[in-house]
């Protein structure tokens, strides 16, 4: 990392391990939490502290690479620290959005028999014995000190993930997602952020207010891709209430807010109101 805190590639990537070594020992802040009665912020280096541990606890579990994951969960930073431990032991992640039902998770289970559900604190399963062991993502460990993780060789072609669609008219469908996929989709606005990265410079440290599910690719490639690029600190919150809104972006001087036209026309509203 050059004296500026800024977060270079000294070479091409080929797979998003490469990206996750750009940025996962840097102590610029990544990720502010608010779950609605506490705040939390995490540097780039305590991410990717985490994920290290994760990828060894996946290990551990003898979980390997080709086995899946379902995180079912709200934003939180520990989202973000089991998918990149999923990517480093080439564990390939199945995200679920939150708001989906159990029913749903359980037709997904069956298509991928994956080997772990990692679930939010936003979302229930009904009480009984499930296929696969089932983990809170609020109990994985934030450590402080390092850990060994098996080598993995990971291909540019390998699979990170498979988002499934909503299945509202069928049966969910998967979209297979691989480390070329992800990079080529960074590729244009990594182009754009050198470009005008001189320019952002009085306006640094960039907050973004990321309010689209992480089981989503846009919200994945802003936060989890973007972010570190260039490099800004992503903010998550709980809900969507547009006073709540208003008020972490004031209070947290929120640069971008990450959303769609729905939140867009609610904060509209909101203002009028006002």
């Amino acid at each position: 990392m050059s004296k500026n805190n800024s977060i270079t590639a000294t070479e091409p990537r080929r797979t998003l391990v490469d990206l996750f070594a750009e940025f996962s020992d840097s102590p610029v802040e990544f990720l502010q939490y608010d779950d609605g009665y506490r705040r939390w912020k995490y540097a780039y280096a305590q991410v990717g502290l985490a994920a290290r541990h994760f990828a060894a606890r996946l290990a551990g579990q003898n979980i390997r690479k080709g086995d899946k994951v379902i995180i079912w969960s709200e934003n939180r930073p520990e989202w973000i620290t089991a998918f990149w431990g999923c990517v480093l032991a080439g564990v390939i992640v199945v995200p679920i959005d939150f708001r989906a039902s159990a029913g749903f998770l359980h037709r997904v289970q069956q298509i991928v028999d994956a080997r772990m559900i990692l679930i939010g604190e936003e979302v229930r399963l009904p009480a009984g014995e499930g296929p696969a062991p089932v983990c809170r993502l609020r109990d994985l460990e934030w450590p402080t000190t390092q850990c060994e993780i098996p080598s993995v060789s990971i291909d540019k072609n390998d699979l990170v993930e498979i988002v499934f669609t909503s299945g509202a008219t069928g049966e969910p469908k998967g979209v297979l997602i691989t480390h070329r996929n992800i990079l080529a989709d960074i590729v244009s606005p990594e182009q754009i952020i050198r470009t005008y990265r001189k320019w952002l410079r009085p306006v640094l440290p960039l907050r973004f207010l990321s309010l689209i599910p992480l089981s989503h690719m846009f919200g994945q490639v802003v936060t989890m891709f973007l972010v570190p690029i260039i490099p800004g600190t992503a903010v998550f919150m709980h809900g969507y209430s547009p006073h709540e809104i208003v008020r972490q972006i004031r209070g947290r001087h929120v640069s971008v807010l990450v959303g769609v036209p729905k939140i867009l026309e609610l904060l509209r509203k909101h203002l009028l109101s006002q």
